[in-house]
């Protein structure tokens, strides 16, 4: 995994070519299946049902694993303001097609386990002022301490009780219940969407303390 990060930003434009964008993701899901979270990118119907997890006043937030932007373009509708808008993506391909279709966004190529240091680095947020993480990652496919690291840097710079928004193709929470108690952290599902292509769950995780 490449731990490198990059910054973007300008002003916004829309999203166009979602045929192009789908073509893009599934080359990348070919040539490495187990980094990729599904072999297309996920529904509108799904990206509503992230939204309607945020918090009530939700200003800034984080998206990890931007993909082809569907969550991305979904938070700017809903009225999170591009410049409160982080988006991580680890796939070179995938961030430079974020970059061109949402040129106002802050845009990262990096590593999620580095969140907090990007965070820091990049003057995006105060500790505590991030009101959500919303993730596109497959957490299934990531060994245990990948996905402890990255619920570190995620709940480090997550203000108190503010969640971790998170979808998953897999019948049951993608964090292990062991690890969730472990670090602390309590999880519901929220919704399920049968028609995203495959159904898919959101799971919402927050910090008990």
């Amino acid at each position: 995994m490449s731990r490198m990060s990059h910054d973007s930003r300008t002003s916004a434009a829309p999203v166009a070519h979602d045929h192009h964008a789908t073509w893009t993701f599934f080359r990348q899901w070919l040539k490495n299946p187990r980094a990729m979270a599904a072999f297309s990118p996920s529904s509108r119907r799904l990206a509503r049902r992230m939204i309607e997890q945020l918090p009530p006043g939700t200003g800034r937030v984080v998206e990890l694993g931007g993909g082809t932007g569907v969550f991305t373009r979904a938070l700017l509708e809903h009225g999170i303001r591009p410049e409160h808008l982080l988006v991580l993506e680890l796939n070179h391909a995938l961030y430079d097609l974020l970059r061109k279709r949402f040129p106002s966004v802050r845009v990262v190529h990096g590593d999620a386990r580095d969140l907090a240091t990007i965070v820091g680095a990049s003057g995006f947020a105060a500790s505590g002022d991030i009101d959500a993480v919303v993730s596109g990652l497959g957490f299934l496919a990531m060994p245990r301490a990948v996905q402890r690291a990255i619920l570190g840097a995620v709940f480090a710079v997550l203000g108190p009780r503010r969640p971790l928004i998170q979808f998953t193709y897999g019948p049951s929470s993608p964090l292990p219940r062991d690890l969730l108690e472990e670090m602390d952290i309590g999880v519901r599902r929220a919704s399920l969407t049968w028609l995203n292509i495959p159904p898919a769950a959101v799971y919402v995780y927050t910090r008990r303390a």
